[in-house]
């Protein structure tokens, strides 16, 4: 292995050996399935070595462009355990069955009505599609720092509108309305923060507008699964599928035993065109499917279906048990089930692990000469996930300005969870003895106060101003300038924070001073903006003028 020890390989097969552990993507955590087992049942049960299983469409293994044979007998039997009409292996992730969705759901130059918090594969749908894209804003929650969920009421707020502006009115010609009326409604749930929205009512309301609901629930593709007897009222909320979705797009990587890349997508109901949605399907997905993603998928689905359910009983006990350990933390603070208080949050997936800093980065800037040095950057996100990692060695799905996730899954162990447990309990308490020293902000100046206020504001998703779409944007004609000279100039490229991916700034959108003062906080906060091309931040392409 020596001679591996510099490449992609060795820094893989190192890791993989290792005591960090894992409390990221994918949902395997690095186990086999076959780790729940005993020694006798375990035996032969494993993932075969790789290279001994791989291989193409031979006779008498199928085509999943066109299954007639076990790819087509498997992802039934997929279908008949979710209860979808049918389901879809997805070997190029969640992002080609969003696109599939998008496309398969709408015409060409037509309109989608989308949550801003759709991941970056969303608006790459609207580009390839072409589409006009009317936004639903989800509810920001400032006490918790992070966005809500979608109301079923906005829906409706905008598909009336659209209808009334369809009719040609004077609010037609105000809202330059064309080319038809919106075609389908997509919205994320859960979100990367596990926020879930009423799903079941925002499909009744498309539904009474005679569209489809297309749910990217490739966070939740363990939701299925959640131990429901007589006996265990599980806390784990419902599927989309199980709530009057019309097409689902699960990951199934990202919180299940399986590869990283395999996702699932399940169309219900007739409200959506099966084969329009297949014909995109065999155009985003690779023309060479593998076989080793499929079987896992297949093993993975089967295991989750009777094994796992019972796992998924115990998984959520384990989780119950990890957040009970967390509430007497005086300074950092866990997202927890008070959150469905808030308006827009239906339910909430308990998998996720949401570490608030807020506290101690308010206390940052209260005792800071400069509000935006170091001092403050070290109580934020990226600096919490800094100390887990290099301290701890717990590696964290992603940091926030002022938050960080874990993502937790039925593979997580109980010496993991309480590894990390401990490592918060221990940062807390050190952060409470300095924080302790001082006053708090109810005793700051009023300057400082106000400027505290507005970071608040930084962390919402900013309202778009779009110009043009998206799809037209990216066939103009660009030009490169400095970030301080692009006011008001009409952006060409993406901004987001990666993960989760979703857009502050999208192609088509004018460059206001919020967004430019956003991208500066973030740089502050020292986490990775992503979507330029120029990673230094010093310069983005906008379309030019003519």
């Amino acid at each position: 292995m020596e001679e591996y020890k510099n490449s992609i390989l060795g820094k893989l097969k190192s890791y993989s050996e290792s005591d960090y552990y894992p409390f990221h993507m994918p949902g395997h955590k690095r186990r086999d399935i076959a780790d729940f087992y005993s020694d006798e049942k375990k035996q032969g049960s494993g993932f075969p070595n790789p290279y001994g299983i791989d291989i193409t469409e031979i006779d008498g293994f199928d085509n999943l462009h066109h299954a007639e044979g076990i790819l087509k007998e498997s992802m039934e039997d997929v279908a008949e355990i979710y209860g979808s009409d049918h389901s879809y292996y997805l070997v190029n992730g969640s992002t080609c069955g969003i696109l599939s969705a998008i496309c398969g759901c709408t015409k060409s130059g037509g309109r989608i009505l989308m949550a801003r918090n759709c991941h970056k594969a969303a608006y790459h749908g609207a580009i390839l599609h072409q589409l006009e894209v009317e936004y639903l804003y989800p509810e920001y929650l400032e006490k918790y720092g992070i966005n809500g969920g979608i109301l079923a009421e906005d829906v409706r707020a905008a598909l009336e509108k659209d209808r009334t502006a369809e009719n040609g009115d004077e609010e037609s010609e105000k809202c330059g309305k064309v080319n038809g009326k919106i075609q389908a409604v997509l919205i994320v749930s859960p979100t990367y923060e596990g926020i879930v929205s009423d799903v079941q009512a925002i499909a009744d309301v498309a539904h009474e507008y005679g569209i489809p609901l297309i749910v990217d629930e490739a966070h939740g593709a363990h939701l299925p699964f959640a131990y429901r007897e007589e006996s265990w009222k599980s806390k784990f909320p419902k599927s989309a599928l199980e709530c009057g979705a019309d097409v689902v797009i699960q990951s199934l990587h990202k919180t299940l035993p399986s590869f990283t890349q395999t996702a699932i997508m399940h169309i219900k109901g007739d409200f959506v065109r099966r084969v329009k949605i297949e014909r995109y399907l065999g155009m985003f997905q690779s023309s060479s499917p593998s076989y080793l993603f499929m079987a896992a998928m297949e093993r993975c689905v089967q295991f989750m279906n009777g094994d796992g359910r019972e796992e998924m009983m115990r998984y959520e006990q384990r989780m119950e048990q990890f957040f009970e350990s967390l509430k007497e933390m005086k300074v950092l603070k866990v997202l927890g089930r008070e959150v469905c208080e808030e308006e827009s949050v239906f339910d909430w997936d308990l998998s996720k692990v949401v570490v608030s800093t807020s506290q101690a980065v308010k206390f940052a800037k209260k005792t800071s000469d400069d509000e935006e040095s170091e001092d403050v950057a070290r109580f934020g996100g990226e600096a919490l996930c800094e100390i887990l990692r290099n301290k701890y060695h717990l590696e964290m799905e992603m940091a926030a300005p002022e938050y960080v996730i874990a993502m937790t899954s039925l593979m997580d162990t109980e010496e993991g969870l309480k590894r990390l447990s401990d490592a918060l309990l221990e940062i807390d308490e050190e952060l409470c003895e300095e924080i302790l020293q001082t006053v708090f902000l109810d005793q700051l100046g009023s300057d400082r106060k106000k400027k505290m206020e507005k970071d608040s504001l930084l962390a919402k998703l900013p309202k778009a101003v779009p110009v043009i779409t998206l799809a037209e944007a990216m066939d103009r004609k660009g030009q490169r300038i400095t970030f301080s000279d692009s006011l008001n100039m009409i952006s060409q490229e993406f901004v987001y924070l990666y993960p989760p991916g979703i857009p502050i700034l999208a192609p088509g959108e004018k460059i206001t001073k919020d967004i430019l003062e956003r991208i500066a906080w973030y740089k502050s906060m020292r986490l990775s903006v992503q979507g330029v091309l120029d990673p230094s931040l010093y310069s983005i392409i906008t379309v030019a003028e003519e």
